[in-house]
């Protein structure tokens, strides 16, 4: 089942923190291994609005090896985005 857009929010909002905490700990792979499975489980379960950026911050991170910055970067403009529509 679908998340809606708060909860998605939520997600998003954990999965910054957590690559936010990569560079303060030292088990840093397993942080950013958590992170990149979060991600692939809200790319599944994201409103239909959120899946295809998703989806490609997703795929970028996967592919770059744990891009953390610009996936941190990409998903902080997506939760950003989507407050502003919700302020509106």
């Amino acid at each position: 089942m679908p998340l809606n857009k708060r909860e998605a929010k939520k997600k998003v909002r954990e999965i910054i923190h957590c690559l936010e905490q990569t560079g303060d700990i030292p088990e840093q792979e397993n942080c950013i291994k958590v992170a990149e499975r979060k991600l692939e489980m809200l790319v599944k379960e994201a409103p239909a609005s959120l899946v295809y950026e998703l989806g490609c911050v997703y795929s970028h991170f996967k592919n770059s090896g744990g891009d953390v910055d610009t996936a941190l970067s990409r998903l902080k403009k997506i939760l950003e985005r989507e407050v502003k529509k919700e302020d509106e």
